[in-house]
């Protein structure tokens, strides 16, 4: 029997549980109190098409008692004024919330929000997961805001952008203003030379051909003057520093073709090119903008990072606590954490017992306990005790400020095919100037003096480097965007090289390998009066008091409810609890107060008697069978190296069939063993997601992490897997190839086109106009075989 599904979240319901409430004339059930007010909140705000139009369940989100004093930090005017921007009587602010699910929530956000005067304007981007709000600080304080969002199921907190990001964002929009005044120029002109065309063959008549040279004057003016600024300045500045780049024949021939058409229009005489000035800077912008919004794409993963950068703090002056920002810490300071909470500094605790979650920073799931004299960490989580912290570093020197300082640093860095391509520009741009000035030698001093200014602009359009400059960047871009999509984020300048020719793939066990989540692999019960179902369910009912990762294990054993009283939880130890006035205890041998040689990581006692020992495991992920077998298939060599001393390695190896295993490597060994593939000259990609597979990082060629690792192992790897499946690999290095050979292409058609044009535009044979077709239909054919690359 199907067990019944709450309302709000679509968990399951368990038994014995009854919150309802009536919607649509039915009686909806929820699977706790939590969801029900949430639910109730909802409706009584007039809000219920929320319910009817959602394509997702949303996120269950209990209300904690101490929700109201937490948000009140957010109101301590050092801490706001840190995390908003202030616009004469309003404020404005971004907020990062969790539990959207769908456009719905973005919908039910913005209407809760709309319903206080105090809001001026309010816009949920359900995509990022976050809020831009303007409102009236000084009326309605930012934790009303953040209440009322609780109160429907959401948890909100600023988000902190940097500088570097909003420059990001600042330029982007600088680039779709450029895109879209020379795409729109580009028809209109391209309107009036289809007339001048015709005209041509038609006799058309000299006025009305003076009247459509001069609008078109005109409307070329915005793309000189504004969209093609870029080129001119890069041009300017590599002119300076003496390196041509790919700007400089392409300033010289937007501007010599503009000048020229403008010449002719004022004079009445030659032809005109406004078209072709549009074009090329159309096009140009086009490929540029493509490789900058690739860039964003990246831009935003690293942004995420900034959500767990804590915003306040609790600084203790005179054992009182006050709410401070937390990047006004200083070293030295004291800070109170509550259950709960985020750390806002690296410190040292000197007061209190807990446990923190930093799997952030170590990608291990299992709680770290701590007490007094331990080391804590920025961004971490206190789970359960109320700690006392000596700030050892501020924020912006913490481990987790280090760890965005260096990510962000990777994402300034150029493709490697993109500076083989400069390098071959620069070859091409000095021969071109030079072939330029002699034609016009050639022709004005020996040939005919009336045609050396027109054929040596056929030569500047005929050759001119737009379709070799596009051939790279749009082929890359296109090829990241599509990766992109997929959820691979490739961010080391060798990448693209080295993929296509890769021969050993390295393969982390736990966490890469398996899913990183414990399971119950074997129960061993102590006699015949409890069951395994019967254990297994009393474990469930006790760990739903607990958050520790190892509860997870047993929540699905979670049958019936049990009467549980007098429930403490030991951090880092293990929970006992009154069951049926027995004293139950669940954790480790020595917390059970057991002398045992059983390497079982869970013990269960009744009244100090051991009835059940559990064995956990990490399974392996469901896709890494297949995606092992067409790896093998596609020719790779397949090797892991795990720290992982057990059987489950072994096991692992016999499913699997690894062409090389070794099992309890420790980081060095690791690093020993990817040197001796590289010294025997193979070419090496390293998966893994822990901190302890960095050193393996920096030995291979590439290395590529998940998204689920650690943050440090993020910020070290060439790639990363932003979806939860190491099948991403197979796409990796499938789109990689693809991405080579039709770089490759581009390349070879781009310069033997010009190998071809340029003794023809030299000899005369190409005019201006044949020039200008050339061009584009090279740069199109470029762009097209590029776009074919998101289509994989």
């Amino acid at each position: 029997m199907t067990a019944e599904r709450c309302f709000h979240c679509n968990e399951p319901i368990p038994g014995g549980f009854n919150f309802t409430l009536s919607f649509d004339n039915q009686q909806r059930q929820f699977c706790c109190a939590g969801c029900q007010a949430i639910a109730d909140t909802i409706i009584s705000s007039g809000l219920s098409d929320y319910y009817r139009f959602r394509t997702e369940p949303a996120s269950r989100y209990a209300l904690p008692k101490e929700l109201a004093d937490t948000l009140a930090e957010y109101d301590a005017p050092d801490v706001l004024a840190d995390v908003s921007v202030q616009q004469g009587d309003l404020t404005e602010i971004s907020l990062s919330v969790t539990g959207i699910s769908c456009a719905a929530c973005a919908w039910l956000i913005e209407k809760q929000l709309r319903q206080l005067n105090t809001v001026h304007q309010v816009t949920v981007n359900s995509a990022t997961q976050r809020c831009h709000l303007i409102w009236q600080a000084d009326k309605t304080p930012l934790s009303v805001i953040l209440s009322k969002l609780a109160a429907i199921g959401y948890q909100a907190s600023p988000f902190v952008a940097d500088n570097e990001e909003q420059a990001f964002k600042t330029e982007l929009n600088r680039f779709l203003k450029r895109l879209a005044v020379s795409g729109i120029m580009t028809m209109q002109v391209m309107m009036l030379a289809v007339a001048l065309y015709f005209g041509d063959y038609t006799g058309i008549e000299a006025s009305h051909q003076g009247y459509l040279r001069w609008i078109s004057l005109v409307l070329t003016l915005p793309v000189v003057l504004y969209a093609a600024l870029p080129f001119v300045q890069s041009a300017w500045r590599s002119i300076k520093a003496r390196q041509l780049n790919m700007d400089v024949p392409v300033s010289l021939a937007v501007y010599y073709t503009f000048f020229a058409s403008a010449y002719a229009t004022v004079f009445s005489t030659g032809e005109v090119y406004f078209e072709s000035v549009c074009m090329f800077t159309f096009l140009l912008q086009l490929g540029k903008f493509f490789e900058y919004r690739a860039r964003s794409r990246a831009r935003d993963a690293t942004s995420n990072l900034l959500k767990i950068m804590p915003v306040a703090a609790t600084l203790l002056q005179d054992n009182q606590p006050q709410a401070v920002s937390a990047r006004r810490l200083r070293a030295g300071d004291v800070i109170l954490v509550k259950p709960g909470e985020t750390i806002a500094a690296d410190g040292i605790i000197i007061s209190g017992n807990s446990s923190a979650d930093e799997s952030m920073l170590t990608g291990e799931y299992a709680a770290v306990a701590k007490q007094c004299g331990d080391k804590v960490l920025a961004g971490s989580t206190n789970h359960d005790g109320l700690l006392q912290v000596k700030v050892s570093q501020p924020l912006a020197a913490s481990h987790l400020g280090q760890i965005i300082a260096l990510q962000q640093r990777t994402l300034s860095q150029k493709p490697a095919v993109l500076q083989k391509t400069d390098q071959l520009a620069r070859y091409f741009v000095e021969r071109l100037l030079v072939i330029a000035v002699a034609t016009f030698a050639l022709w004005y001093f020996w040939l005919d003096a009336d045609r050396a200014f027109w054929i040596t602009l056929s030569v500047l359009v005929a050759t001119c480097p737009c379709a070799l400059s596009l051939a790279a960047p749009t082929a890359v871009t296109c090829a990241l965007a599509s990766l992109n999509r997929r959820g691979i984020l490739i961010k080391h300048s060798t990448v693209l090289d080295v993929l296509p020719q890769l021969t050993h793939l390295v393969f982390d066990k736990t966490g890469t390998l398996t899913e990183g989540r414990f399971s119950v692999a074997e129960v061993k019960i102590n006699g015949s009066e409890y069951s395994r179902s019967d254990v297994l369910n009393l474990i469930a009912n006790i760990e739903q008091f607990s958050e520790h990762p190892i509860a997870r294990a047993f929540k699905p054993y979670l049958t019936a409810p049990l009467p549980l009283t007098e429930t403490e939880i030991s951090v880092g130890a293990g929970i006992q609890t009154n069951y049926n006035n027995m004293l139950v205890k669940i954790g480790s041998s020595a917390f059970c107060k057991l002398s045992t040689s059983s390497d079982a990581m869970v013990f269960l006692t009744i009244n100090e008697v051991c009835i059940a020992e559990i064995w956990l495991q990490d399974a392996v992920r469901p896709e890494v069978p297949s995606l092992i077998a067409r790896l093998r298939t596609a020719g790779y060599k397949l090797v892991m190296l795990t720290g992982d001393n057990s059987a489950q390695a072994q096991q692992l190896q016999q499913q699997l069939q690894f062409d090389l295993m070794h099992k309890g490597c420790t980081p060095e060994q690791k690093v020993m063993e990817i040197e001796h593939l590289v010294r025997d000259g193979h070419k090496v990609l390293m998966l893994g997601d822990g901190i302890n597979d960095n050193p393996a990082f920096h030995a291979a060629h590439v290395s590529v992490t998940l998204e689920s690792g650690s943050d440090l192992s993020k910020n070290q790897a060439d790639v990363l897997l932003l979806q939860p499946s190491i099948g991403l690999l197979e796409h990796l290095l499938a789109e990689s190839s693809h991405a080579q050979n039709v770089i490759k292409q581009n390349l070879y058609w781009s310069a033997g086109y010009n190998l071809l044009i340029i003794p023809l535009a030299v000899a005369g044979f190409v005019s201006p106009y044949i020039a200008v077709l050339g061009m584009s239909f090279s740069s199109l054919l470029v762009v097209s075989n590029s776009l074919r690359l998101l289509k994989k």
